[in-house]
């Protein structure tokens, strides 16, 4: 029988991190906020992912083991489970800062009608030694116009807290192979206010192993893909279909042209 509803679930998909995730779950267990439960999807990983995550025996934590689908499966799995009040999600080779959940907590109980919750990411190399960059988001009433027309000022994806209780059914889109986690904050971020704290919540890992940088091609379809949803719904319409046509065009094309290819990129630019 399950006990009382955490206060924040924290949603980590993993596939072949074996490498990193003791790290991961290591800054979980370490922060000063307790009341969390952790839901490990292990997305069909042939190294000793599946071991790793078997062992763990903190109550909090939760694991489940499935078939290889795709980041967007393996979220959408936890968040079937998933009973917090709020929500946050950690990739398997990332870590939290001690504070990450407490300070993003003290956020939303200052300010109740706020939807999600963000703070300063440090963007590091593969070992967490060296510090490559620092974002810091920016409050914002229009979280959704902010995602559409890529300002920048919303980094949208694992560092953001939701407030979950809000709506559980909203899942992340399985058909497409990239950006459903841009299309996943865009829909949840619609309608709802985007707060900021000042604290550092999440170092993430820069590995080089993006599924951008492996597959330009996919990111494209999936990008265009977006766009035609948005419309399709009436989610944008005039300037900011535009705007959201003409970034994404500029964003695959400069991608396509630091690759080299060239032809792929003048195609990206009429696409």
């Amino acid at each position: 029988m399950e006990g009382p509803a955490p206060l924040v679930s924290i949603v980590m998909p993993a596939y072949n991190a074996e490498r990193y995730i003791g790290e991961a779950v290591r800054s979980v267990l370490d922060q000063t906020l307790a009341d969390w439960e952790l839901l490990i999807v292990n997305d069909g990983s042939t190294d000793g992912t599946g071991a790793l995550i078997d062992a763990l025996r903190d109550p909090r934590i939760t694991v489940h083991h499935k078939a290889n689908g795709g980041i967007g499966s393996a979220r959408n799995r936890a968040l079937e489970r998933a009973r917090g009040t709020f929500l946050c999600f950690l990739d398997a080779d990332d870590v939290l800062p001690p504070k990450s959940l407490e300070a993003r907590v003290a956020v939303f109980r200052n300010d109740p009608g706020l939807g999600m919750v963000d703070g300063v990411v440090r963007v590091m190399d593969a070992g967490l030694e060296r510090e490559l960059r620092v974002y810091t988001p920016q409050v914002t009433d229009n979280t959704f116009h902010e995602l559409v027309t890529f300002s920048g000022r919303c980094f949208m994806g694992p560092s953001w807290m939701l407030r979950w209780d809000v709506d559980r059914t909203l899942r992340f889109e399985e058909g497409i192979t990239h950006a459903e986690d841009l299309f996943f904050f865009m829909c949840f971020g619609r309608g709802r206010r985007f707060g900021v704290t000042p604290e550092h919540i999440l170092s993430y890992r820069r590995t080089g192993s993006s599924s951008m940088n492996t597959n330009l091609a996919g990111m494209e379809r999936s990008m265009i893909w977006i766009g035609r949803e948005l419309r399709r719904h009436r989610m944008i319409t005039g300037a900011e279909a535009l705007t959201y046509a003409l970034k994404r065009r500029r964003m695959m094309a400069g991608a396509f042209w630091q690759r080299g290819q060239v032809l792929h990129a003048l195609r990206a630019l009429l696409r």
